[in-house]
């Protein structure tokens, strides 16, 4: 992800005119719904199966709020021409990520209730977006948890509890490998597995993931919404097997330094894991 930002010349010039350049945009994950591809949807009869024949599998789905997101999300790129007295001027280059997403909220029986789309705010996640959206539109829908409660795991199913409990741990504080601009506290990182957003974490968070068990591949991703030089970025993989009824724990580090940021996952048992977590509450 890149953050927006604003490349343009020094200007000394008087009754300046700004000439827009028209601007591309790329996208870098998801796709933009027309009306007219929306218009299958009926409240109160569209199933949660008709909503991913028609549009695909969802970017996100927010179990606890029975929310299907369906982001995009692009980079446009464009230029500014500066006009001022006597016809000189300068342009400078115009580059940021736009985020937007199409919200489906379902009842217990998997059928659409409430739709709609709006603008993603930079630093925003997909479920706190939703949350925006959604008490736009005076929809009630459960919050993220304030504070850490351990669920049960069945024999189908198996939780896996990423953890963030610090926002950069910094090995070489003297040598920054990227400018991060505001505090760390608008950052998140995706955790995708098999190449599926399955959540997104905050610094002094949890996120937790249900999986039947087996073995599992996830990779998460630092965030970039409000770095300068999303290149210096890694992402990590961790592998996992996990069984039947049982609650695995991985700690989400991201370390700084070298010239690069990068998460580090570490499967911790629970005798470390639990006095930890429990001072952190639900990424939202």
């Amino acid at each position: 992800m890149k953050p927006y930002f604003c490349l343009i010349a020094s200007l000394f010039l008087t009754s300046c005119v700004v000439i827009p350049v028209p601007v591309e945009r790329v996208v870098l994950e998801g796709k933009r719904f027309t009306n007219a591809e929306l218009d299958f949807v009926r409240l109160g009869t569209t199933t949660r199966r008709e909503v991913i024949d028609n549009l695909g599998n969802p970017t996100l789905w927010l179990s606890a709020q029975r929310i299907l997101v369906y982001g995009l999300r692009q980079v446009e790129t464009g230029a500014l021409w500066f006009i001022g007295a006597g016809l000189s001027g300068a342009g400078g280059l115009v580059e940021g990520e736009t985020k937007e997403a199409v919200f489906l909220v379902l009842d217990d029986k998997d059928v659409v209730t409430h739709w709609g789309r709006a603008q993603v705010k930079r630093g925003a996640t997909w479920l706190s977006a939703a949350t925006e959206w959604a008490g736009s539109k005076a929809i009630e829908i459960p919050p993220a948890r304030g504070r850490f409660v351990e669920e049960t795991p069945t024999r189908e199913q198996s939780l896996i509890y990423f953890y963030r409990p610090r926002d950069f741990q910094h090995f070489l504080p003297l040598v920054p490998p990227a400018k991060k601009i505001p505090p760390g506290t608008a950052n998140y990182a995706d955790i995708r597995q098999d190449g599926k957003l399955v959540g997104q974490i905050r610094w002094q968070s949890y996120v937790a993931v249900r999986v039947p068990p087996g073995a599992y591949s996830f990779v998460v991703n630092a965030d970039t919404d409000y770095v300068v030089n999303p290149e210096s970025y890694r992402s990590v993989t961790i592998r996992l097997d996990v069984a039947p009824e049982t609650v695995t724990f991985v700690d989400v580090g991201i370390q700084a330094g070298l010239g690069t940021i990068e998460p580090i996952l570490v499967d911790r048992p629970r005798s470390e894991a639990i006095p930890v977590i429990e001072k952190l509450r639900e990424s939202w």
